[in-house]
């Protein structure tokens, strides 16, 4: 497609988004997901193509591919419309290489002689995959130059975690750099979610690594790399570290008792940071359909369309996954937060 001019580009991928949004399996839709009884059943609902005539367990990773691959041409094709997209679109896909390049890191750790299976998002990958498995090659010129050997296994979750940082503070960066008429909006939108992250998981490692506070605060992830207490992407897991797990009354006034597993009177409760995650995904991608609409003219929509469209990838994989595994459609629903309809 040729290049348009920014306020032409704009309209076009306003209107374009809008459409492919109407047709999303997210929400109520995606009830529809797991209405079926097989994977060739569900890959025919979905795609053109041909069903592959491969084993079950095949078909459910193709299945995932294709969807992958649907959903990364579609979005290339609404930001190629820009000469220089906005760096947060970027940004946006760039968290798909930042997880590939943790696979390369530990394959090369365990001298892995093929290049691992990967999300590619081309043309706009920071990463080299050509030059597998030249480490120093693959991230040369990128945020990740500094990553240029592969460690020893044993520590490629440090080597991780400092991956994750760098992802969060690329995006940061970038959302600093959104139009100024939504911006505010944008990064609260997307900052929340880093937040719940490190929410998440700050209880994770107490809960099932039984990790001190002291140990935890290094690992979370924060808008810089000074690493202060008094950054605001850290400010709310610090807060959870001294709550006591088990005990559902001292969680009564937290700031997101919202989206806590439920509790019954008189029965044991722990926090199930998991329960946590999904029912504030649900919040999340809600709040990306209502700002859909409300900057129509910016890059605002396109964040919102990734993050609608992320949420309706995982809604077909996990469909994918419980037909793969015979796993009760009702169950897999509530695993991504769909809740069932009571016809009665």
């Amino acid at each position: 497609m040729a290049m348009m001019d920014k306020s032409a580009a704009d309209s076009y991928v306003y209107a374009k988004a809008s459409g492919m949004l109407a047709k999303s399996y997210v929400g109520d839709r995606a009830r529809e997901l797991f209405s079926f009884n097989s994977l060739q059943e569900l890959w025919s609902f979905l795609f053109k193509a041909e069903v592959p005539v491969v084993p079950e367990a095949l078909l459910a990773r193709a299945l995932e591919k294709e969807a992958f691959d649907t959903f990364v041409f579609q979005y290339r094709k609404l930001i190629e419309c820009y000469s220089e997209p906005n760096p947060v679109l970027k940004a946006l896909l760039h968290g798909y290489d930042y997880e590939n390049i943790k696979d390369i890191g530990a394959a090369i750790s365990l001298k892995e002689s093929k290049l691992p299976e990967i999300n590619r998002i081309n043309p706009f990958n920071l990463i080299n995959y050509d030059k597998w498995p030249d480490l120093k090659a693959m991230t040369a010129e990128t945020p990740l130059e500094w990553y240029s050997s592969a460690v020893d296994i044993k520590d490629q979750h440090l080597i991780n975690h400092k991956i994750d940082c760098q992802n969060v503070i690329e995006m940061i960066k970038a959302l600093d750099k959104v139009e100024l008429s939504c911006r505010k909006d944008v990064k609260k939108l997307v900052s929340e979610k880093l937040i719940i992250e490190n929410i998440v998981w700050a209880l994770r490692l107490r809960l099932y690594y039984n990790m001190s506070s002291e140990e935890i605060i290094p690992l979370l992830a924060y808008s810089t790399s000074e690493k202060d207490l008094k950054d605001y992407l850290v400010q709310d897991a610090l807060k959870v570290l001294d709550l006591p797990l088990d005990d559902h009354d001292s969680w009564k006034k937290w700031k997101y008792s919202r989206l806590l597993n439920p509790h019954d009177e008189g029965s044991p409760w722990t926090v199930d940071p998991g329960w946590i995650a999904t029912a504030f995904k649900t919040v999340y991608v809600g709040k990306a359909r209502r700002m859909f609409h409300q900057y129509p003219f910016t890059c605002c929509p396109i964040v919102c369309w990734f993050i609608i469209k992320q949420d309706e990838l995982d809604n077909i994989r996990t469909a994918s996954e419980s037909l793969r595994l015979n796993i009760d459609s009702s169950q897999a629903m509530r695993t991504v937060g769909i809740m069932e309809v009571n016809n009665g």
